[in-house]
């Protein structure tokens, strides 16, 4: 995809401006309040930050959101106990003496400044917030795959008014995706679920890729089963739900895991049924299935990485995605506006 490459941007002496995944989960502990419950977002920038320390950037300010506060300071949704998780990540990385002098700095949460989800360049608050970042800062860097599908003001404004790369998570996230796109072992089969209706909107532009998609969770509720003739043909096959609707039926179960033994490229999307519920059969058998065929398997999203890690599954996987929406979005458009940016086109 022709991204810029961090390794060609000059950040000796620049104060760099780093966009990460800050919107990770929250647990709490007995005294502790708020903490991080799963830091696999925040450890996958720690490379680029590492990188960008030893080029001899003089400054790192790193931009993150958390939650959706709608423009207000919501205490509730600040980035200090993110803040606190990475300095441990990096504590690990760098070692305690060498953390007091490192210059990495986190922002406190974008989304609290009402500019930061509005349209740029067009809105005039969307273009201040930006020019009043570049204040800040030499040179941009996007390591946040799972918010480069968002047009947000960081997303897309900051890379048009400073020099910028992509950053290592990015990268590997966009070339373990193209592996799905760009000459695919097929067939390729596409399984969604989840409690998204809005993920039924990709679901024609998915068939575009694919020989088949397999829709459990919700979907089936807004999408039916059909086919479109192309050469061999490709479906959209949609499963019947239980009495409840909140799992898929046995049945349908049986014919998803035989679709996905034959297949040569799988990504998965969503659980089967509501798993907060209780209802764990479905997205267990078919998650099985897919962890054991010796196709190219592609996972993302926050219900499925759970769902993957709740039933050990990791090691089945070629690839799990820091983004749902995103690994969606560019499977099924080709392209992000997060990506467009850094590559300088409208």
């Amino acid at each position: 995809m022709n991204l810029p490459s961090l390794e060609d941007l000059d950040v000796f002496g620049k104060r760099v401006l780093l966009r990460m995944d800050t919107d990770v989960p929250f647990g709490s502990a007995q005294g502790r309040g708020p903490i991080v419950a799963d830091d696999t977002r925040l450890r996958a920038s720690v490379p680029t930050i590492k990188y960008l320390i030893e080029e001899g950037c003089s400054q790192i300010t790193i931009l993150g959101h958390r939650g959706r506060p709608g423009g207000r300071v919501e205490p509730t949704l600040s980035l200090e106990p993110v803040a606190d998780c990475l300095e441990k990540l990096l504590e690990k990385e760098f070692g305690k003496d060498e953390l007091a002098d490192l210059p990495v700095y986190m922002a406190e949460n974008l989304r609290f400044n009402p500019g930061e989800v509005l349209r740029y360049p067009q809105d005039p608050k969307a273009r201040k917030l930006a020019e009043s970042w570049v204040q800040h800062g030499d040179v941009y860097v996007n390591d946040a795959f799972g918010s480069t599908h968002r047009e947000d003001v960081s997303i897309v404004g900051l890379p048009d008014l400073l020099p910028s790369a992509a950053g290592f998570s990015l990268i590997s996230e966009v070339e373990a995706l193209e592996r799905v796109l760009d000459d695919p072992k097929r067939p390729v089969v596409f399984v969604l679920g989840g409690g998204k209706e809005d993920k039924a909107l990709l679901v024609d532009h998915l068939l575009e890729h694919a020989d088949w998609v397999l829709l459990g969770g919700v979907l089936p509720r807004k999408v039916k089963s059909y086919c479109k003739e192309r050469g061999d043909g490709m479906c959209v096959s949609a499963a019947h739900l239980d009495r409840e609707g909140k799992d898929i039926t046995p049945q349908s179960v049986q014919n998803f895991v035989e679709i996905v033994r034959s297949a040569g490229t799988i990504v998965w999307g969503g659980p089967m049924g509501d798993m907060d519920s209780g209802f764990w059969e479905s997205t267990e058998s078919i998650g099985k299935a897919i962890a054991s065929s010796k196709a190219y398997k592609v996972a993302g999203g926050g219900d499925t990485i759970h769902a993957i890690k709740k039933l050990k599954l990791e090691k089945g996987f070629d690839h799990m995605s820091l983004g749902g929406g995103a690994m969606l979005e560019l499977l099924a458009y080709g392209d992000l506006p997060g990506l467009r940016a850094l590559r300088g086109e409208d």
